[in-house]
């Protein structure tokens, strides 16, 4: 009993957008939990570097079908951070990882669009809030 309970409770305590996020990685045959995340700020921030260089290199040869993957894994990399960042600036962390959540789904949606033009423009925008979210987290490679 005290086990249907506690499966109960967990039930009721999904968050919404957990559930969203499952939906969004199963409409592009995607698991939750396929994009390893670092135990440390700076090994995430080195994943998202790499993704992000995939990313760039993915777009510019034109291959907009696999930008989702790409972009859903810096996301999902990105939504690590913020407890991870120090409590001055987990506020400022976490309003760029929404900025990187939405240009992800921006970058999907241009991406299974095939329109390269604005994948290229999202692209760029990626681009300068990347910038935003590692000078964020500077202060720590300083140390």
């Amino acid at each position: 009993m005290a086990l249907c309970a506690a499966i109960g409770f967990t039930g009721l305590t999904t968050p919404t957008a957990f559930a969203a996020d499952k939906d969004e990685h199963k409409e592009h045959g995607e698991k939750k939990g396929d994009t390893k995340i670092p135990a440390t700020a700076e090994g995430i921030l080195k994943a998202i570097h790499e993704k992000h260089a995939e990313l760039t290199k993915t777009v510019a040869a034109k291959k907009l079908a696999d930008v989702h993957h790409i972009a859903f894994a810096i996301r999902d990399l990105s939504k690590a951070l913020p407890p991870k960042a120090e409590a001055t600036k987990k506020t400022q962390v976490e309003g760029t990882v929404k900025n990187i959540a939405k240009l992800a789904e921006d970058l999907d949606k241009s991406g299974d669009d095939g329109d390269q033009a604005k994948t290229e423009a999202n692209l760029k925008r990626l681009d300068g809030v990347l910038k935003v979210l590692s000078a964020q987290f500077e202060h720590k490679h300083k140390e």
